[in-house]
């Protein structure tokens, strides 16, 4: 007999009316065998409890012999490519699991571990999900996971078998585990005793669950098809759903008791013990309250009279000045913290250069703040020995820059959000007490397209939050985009408004976009060239026209020194050598797009300098620095 969890799909329940939705109890094989075929899922619990009261469901609380930790890798995460990837991730962990089984969807790994208690356990999960970028939703103390040969039966046509693929009898010790896995954070730790405190009822209010819907319920999915469709549940992302469902409930007037009422009876709330159904309803219906208009305002809150914006603001309506050196700071309004500033450019061109000398610009300018390095690829001693070099022996400023990796120290690939890294500075400023300025993200499409409450997102979804980073942070967060081959060619080609990645709406967001390409690229082999960024402001939000030095849509030229780094005015033979290879480089980039040729007289080049050609292309380009 076998402890076990049954949960008919929807399909089933529509097909056979007055079918139980969940059955719990003690079943045989043959019991097992043929309600599965009948159409219900079959659920147990890796971690059950030493005794079981018939008739009275069970929960976490009831949960005291821990004997496994485990992970459930979905394929629909997109994090592997292939079961056979996450299973090859697996093999080469140094920690194979006791036992691997194939789900239909993913694949669940589990390891038999000894002497583990409940904060143990949870403290493990939390720590396997970080090193194997796994479900989080897995890892709680009543955690009901498919039962080994049974089938998945969420799909009537594509029923899916659930397959042993290793088993083992292989045990491992808690510090076993605990060597192979990177250190707890802070976000988990806080998760495990809440779930802890929640699960066995400590300092906890648990309220009652009534299986009743609120009477107007019943007439709101007749005449709102969306919601009805929300509560059957026939979305794969259940938990997205819900949140929907309980936007509708909002705007239509429900109280949060009939909200919660509602969710409780979800397909998704139905999966859970009667405990977690309460928390994971009172969960969705707290955020959408809280969000859309506090319970007890009683007032309107959407809109302020230019008064009351003036009064709240003592009368300024902009930042912090944060000033930077004026070759890219010279607009009357000036860059200021709670400000955005986009940086776009084609691979390879040196966004991260530009980024690291503005690093430099402002620690020279405000000395107090110290900023941050997000290099969602680059490894952080990469970006750590590029500082060196920019620092020119100047040891003070290596304390100002901080390199927050998305890479763990086992160079596992961390996978940030952007929820997770102003979450992280927030609680840098407040916990060391100091002041950041400027915060680097490289780059926009690598971020997690995951918001905090589990939302997919799309690119406008973060680029949405970029400004509320910045303000949030008080910092002013330049958030760097990589453009396609086909708009900045070997990243030779002028930029425009629309060359950020995933959204040509990215200007809308930011409060400067700066461009960036390399103008002689095709000629950086030939002896005498220059290596010369240009860069433009495509936007500034806060325009003076008759007193901004920096235009919109002019090209500045800066001569990057690949030996330090660093950017700099280029000297007059240096601005020579620029007006004699442009048009050069000029002609190679248009044959290679197969566009007609500009005329084109080639000028010797000689050390002392270039001699002046009568073909007015070679001074086509004004040179500003």
């Amino acid at each position: 007999m076998k402890l076990l969890r049954l949960i008919a799909p929807d399909w089933l329940l529509a097909k056979s009316p007055g079918t139980k939705r969940v059955q719990e109890g003690l079943f045989t094989d043959t019991q097992i065998s043929q309600l599965n075929s009948q159409g219900y899922n079959v659920y147990y619990l890796p971690n059950p409890p030493t005794e079981y009261q018939p008739g009275k469901p069970v929960d976490g609380a009831d949960v005291d012999v821990f004997n496994y930790v485990f992970v459930d890798c979905d394929l629909k995460d997109k994090v592997y490519d292939s079961k056979e990837a996450f299973i090859e991730v697996l093999a080469e962990s140094g920690i194979t699991p006791t036992l691997i089984v194939d789900s239909g969807h993913g694949i669940h790994a589990y390891w038999k571990v000894q002497g583990l208690d409940a904060m143990s356990y949870l403290r493990l999960q939390r720590r396997l999900i970080r090193k194997f970028k796994t479900d989080e939703a897995v890892g709680q103390i009543f955690q009901l996971m498919r039962l080994p040969g049974t089938k998945n039966t969420k799909n009537p046509d594509k029923l899916l078998d659930c397959v042993t693929l290793y088993d083992s009898d292989f045990i491992y010790t808690a510090e076993e585990l605990d060597k192979a896995l990177p250190v707890i954070e802070a976000r988990d730790e806080q998760y495990c005793r809440q779930h802890y405190e929640k699960t066995y009822n400590i300092n906890q209010n648990t309220q009652e669950i009534s299986d009743t819907l609120p009477p107007r319920f019943g007439k709101f999915i007749r005449d709102n098809k969306e919601a009805k469709e929300l509560f059957a549940g026939t979305s794969e992302d259940r938990s997205k759903s819900d949140y929907r469902l309980g936007h509708l409930m909002f705007s239509n007037g429900f109280t949060k008791a009939e909200a919660l009422s509602v969710l409780v009876n979800s397909a998704k709330a139905l999966q859970r013990a009667p405990v977690h159904r309460v928390s994971y309803a009172e969960n969705i219906v707290n955020k959408i309250w809280t969000y859309e208009m506090a319970e007890d305002k009683g007032k309107l809150d959407l809109s302020l009279s230019v008064k009351e914006i003036l009064q709240k603001t003592d009368g300024v309506l902009k930042g912090t000045r944060f000033p930077c050196h004026p070759r890219v700071d010279n607009t009357a309004h000036g860059f200021r913290l709670g400000q955005v500033i986009g940086l776009v450019a084609g691979s390879g061109v040196g966004k991260t250069a530009f980024a690291l000398n503005l690093f430099r610009w402002f620690a020279e300018s405000n000395p107090d703040y110290h900023h941050f390095f997000v290099p969602l690829e680059q490894p952080a001693n990469e970006i750590a020995d590029r500082w060196k070099t920019m620092s020119q022996g100047d040891e003070t400023l290596h304390e100002k820059v901080h390199i927050m990796s998305n890479y763990d120290e086992d160079g596992n690939f961390r996978h940030l959000s952007f929820d997770e890294i102003r979450e992280y500075i927030e609680r840098f400023q407040k916990e060391r007490g100091l002041k950041v300025g400027c915060v680097v993200i490289d780059h926009i499409g690598a971020l997690k397209k995951k918001g905090k409450l589990g939302e997919n997102q799309d690119i406008t979804d973060i680029c949405h939050t970029m400004k509320a980073f910045a303000v949030q942070t008080n910092t002013l967060l330049v958030m760097q985009s990589q453009t396609n081959r086909e708009k900045a060619g070997i990243g030779d080609l002028e930029l425009n408004k629309d060359a950020a990645f995933g959204s040509v709406f990215f200007e809308a967001y930011v409060d400067y976009l700066i461009t960036m390409h390399q103008p002689l690229k095709r000629c950086h082999a030939e002896e005498g060239c220059p290596t010369v960024t240009a860069f433009k402001f495509c936007k500034i939000r806060h325009k003076k026209a008759n007193k901004d030095v920096i235009k919109e849509d002019v090209c500045y030229y800066l001569r990057f020194d690949p030996d330090t780094e660093l950017l700099r005015d280029m000297t007059q033979d240096e601005i020579t050598a620029f007006n004699y290879f442009l048009p050069k480089a000029t002609n190679l980039r248009k044959q290679d797009r197969k566009t007609d040729l500009i005329k084109y007289q080639s000028v010797p080049y000689t050390a002392e300098g270039v001699k002046v050609a009568a073909d007015s292309n070679s001074n086509r380009h004004t040179t500003r620095h």
